[in-house]
């Protein structure tokens, strides 16, 4: 998978990008934000595999690019007509210029688009979780994307470090999308 908009791309991940991913997955800078302030620890054979695993499949593994640099990740995945994806900038130097609100625009008007997901998955609507204490996100998510809060979950689990953590779930429906964000270069 393909999307460019303006001096963004988003694409699926190859094994040219396996070792970039898994920097970023070790990293606990980058990580924190998922629960993971020690990173993944994960071995770059396991993230080739994830990728290998991914490829031919609706459910993708994909690189973020802005001026053809990679600079995030994000993935998605299906399950009832609804699409579960994720997302994160990890190049600190592209954090909080806006880039977040017009990536997630790109995606989930393509979840709700493309003609090749949807004729296997319909996708009715997009459900996603952000932790409860990163309040940029939430503001992004319901201000900017016009997204519902729909659950709560307290001390839903420990992290890395054996502290409760708790997320916030959010939904957004095909036509809420589309009446919320009728100019998506905004």
């Amino acid at each position: 998978m393909r999307i460019e908009k303006d001096n963004i791309v988003i694409r699926s991940a190859t094994i040219d990008d396996a070792e970039q991913l898994n920097r970023w997955w070790n990293d606990g800078n980058v990580m924190e934000h998922a629960s993971f302030p020690n990173g993944l620890g994960e071995p770059l054979e396991d993230t080739i595999e994830n990728i290998k695993s991914r490829e031919g499949k609706l459910n993708q593994l994909c690189i973020i690019e802005i001026d053809g640099k990679p600079v995030g990740e994000l993935s998605y995945g299906f399950k009832d007509n609804t699409a579960y994806p994720g997302w994160k900038i990890c190049d600190v130097n592209y954090q909080n210029k806006g880039y977040g609100t017009k990536i997630i625009r790109i995606l989930f008007e393509y979840l709700f688009t493309d003609e090749v997901i949807n004729s296997k998955v319909p996708v009715e609507r997009i459900v996603w979780d952000t932790m409860l204490e990163n309040r940029r996100a939430q503001h992004v998510y319901e201000r900017k994307i016009g997204a519902r809060k729909i659950k709560i979950q307290e001390n839903s689990w420990k992290d890395q470090l054996g502290n409760l953590r708790s997320f916030v779930e959010y939904e957004i429906t095909r036509e809420e999308f589309f009446n919320k964000n009728t100019s998506i270069d905004s």
